[in-house]
């Protein structure tokens, strides 16, 4: 599966730490923070990203027009916090991730309410499913990493993009299988 320049594999982000799993085939490209649109705004990115530590600007001289010369329509990017405590992470802790390549394979998938991966697939951690939080606004579920890590001086309420656990309602969701008010497993896999 892997070329003579070494740039093939599947990639897929590891939330919540500063390095890849130690796997035979997975290396990190790069370890970053995460980020996306303030929690209340409406308007925005809808996906969270995984920030470089060391970002490279656009120049100065960018050649860019703004509609009717109205610079305030832009989106903003803020930064990722924790909304919950587990082992070493504290609420408002900042969100760290890393950008992972699985050289030997082809495909990663994240599977919600799973601890394990299916029959032929490597497991590349298990973690918390968390989005944003029921009120605010929509974002999209990610798998943050069971033993999370946190960015060094960032113990501040800034808010931003913030990462909250998933509890499950029955109901339209199957209780059995199912229990309410659980929170929600998740395993990223890749093969």
């Amino acid at each position: 599966m892997e070329s003579e320049s070494g740039n093939q594999g599947s990639v897929f982000i590891r939330w919540g730490k500063h390095t890849c799993p130690s796997l035979n085939g997975t290396e990190q490209l790069y370890s970053g923070t995460a980020g996306g649109s303030f929690y209340t705004h409406s308007g925005g990115g809808a996906n969270t990203l995984c920030l470089p530590h060391h970002p490279e600007p656009l120049p100065d001289n960018f050649p860019l027009v703004f509609e009717g010369n109205s610079t305030n329509r832009v989106g903003y990017l803020y930064g990722g916090e924790y909304q919950f405590s587990l082992k070493d992470v504290v609420v408002q802790d900042d969100v760290p991730c890393s950008v992972c390549r699985a050289k030997m394979a082809t495909s990663t998938m994240m599977i919600p309410a799973k601890r394990s991966c299916p029959s032929g697939w490597t497991m590349q951690y298990t973690g918390l499913l968390t989005s944003e939080w029921h009120g605010g606004q929509m974002a999209e579920y990610l798998c943050v990493d069971e033993d999370p890590d946190f960015v060094e001086r960032s113990r501040v309420n800034e808010n931003g993009r913030l990462f909250y656990p998933v509890v499950t309602v029955c109901g339209t969701l199957p209780c059995p299988p199912y229990k309410s008010s659980t929170l929600v497993a998740c395993v990223v896999c890749s093969a």
